[in-house]
């Protein structure tokens, strides 16, 4: 049977092109560059003798050999995704693993985790904490949460939330610089960025301050990591971004304050994601489930 059949990859590639009618999308899903999608597209080709695909200007659809294709071998990946689901739920032993930026992890994600093992404490709840994008097969995570459009390749979302977004200092901090009196006095006060993942739109002081009518001096301090710049706010260095999801217990407890009452929405949002075509676990689909519940409180 393997020598009737063409490369896997190409077929991988094949199923992701089809379903989403795009070699740039499917690229991106199997985290490879497009001239290499299109090299095992064309290698399949090859070995059947007719094209799969109609190139368009503007993406491509299925030939009529494509479309014949496309069903069993989307039936194929999916009955092979499910069996392996269901083996991997027999050896995980309850365990869920769920990747988060840091700061989401930090602030949002740990002060709620104690509701879940109170509910559930047969589960194991495994982390992958970084800020960059996760990567559900080597990670290999069930879930993920990531801020943007809820618009990403191969990825089924759910909507958590979405947040309110204003500037925080420490008190220390306010009584020696003084309370800005308008944006304009902000922009000159030393402002700490912290950056999200790249891509997922995450929001800057430049863009803030673009939504709010002004355009910012230099920004003096700039960081990668959201936990580190609410900490050094914390510790009386400079203005950060606070999203309220994250520093609302913080401006709550007097340890952050807002010292203009000037916040924006945030133009992106919270979503819970998976990956498509890959069935939830039992145990992974009630904690997706306590996640989007959790979030609605």
């Amino acid at each position: 049977m393997r020598r009737d059949l063409p490369s896997p990859t190409a077929l991988m590639a094949f199923e992701a092109c089809a379903r989403l009618l795009s070699f740039k999308s499917a690229a991106e899903e199997l985290n490879v560059s497009p001239a290499a999608v299109s090299r095992q597209i064309r290698n399949l080709e090859t070995y059947i003798g007719q094209p799969l695909f109609r190139r368009l200007h503007r993406g491509v659809e299925l030939s009529i050999a494509g479309e014949r294709l496309f069903d069993p071998v989307n039936q194929g990946f999916a009955g092979m995704a499910a069996a392996l689901a269901s083996l991997r739920t027999i050896e995980s032993d309850h365990q869920v693993t769920i990747g988060t930026t840091v700061g989401f992890a930090f602030y949002w994600l740990m002060p709620r985790l104690a509701r879940f093992s109170k509910a559930r404490p047969d589960v194991t709840l495994n982390q992958v904490v970084r800020d960059e994008p996760i990567n559900f097969v080597d990670d290999q995570a069930d879930l993920a949460v990531r801020y943007g459009t809820g618009q990403w390749a191969g990825q089924e979302c759910r909507y958590l939330f979405s947040d309110r977004i204003y500037p925080v200092c420490s008190p220390s901090f306010l009584a020696v610089s003084g309370t800005p009196s308008s944006v304009t006095d902000l922009a000159d006060q030393p402002l700490i960025e912290s950056h999200g993942i790249p891509g997922d739109h995450w929001l800057d002081w430049t863009i803030w301050f673009r939504y709010v009518g002004h355009r910012a001096a230099g920004i003096r301090n700039r960081y990668l990591n959201y936990l580190i710049g609410v900490q050094m706010a914390l510790n009386g260095q400079g203005y950060a971004l606070g999203w309220h999801s994250f520093v609302g217990d913080l401006v709550a407890s007097g340890q952050l304050v807002k010292p203009l009452d000037i916040e924006i929405d945030s133009p992106g949002a919270f979503f819970m994601t998976s990956p498509i075509g890959r069935p939830l676990a039992p145990d992974a689909a009630q904690f997706a489930d306590w996640l989007v519940g959790e979030a609605a409180r």
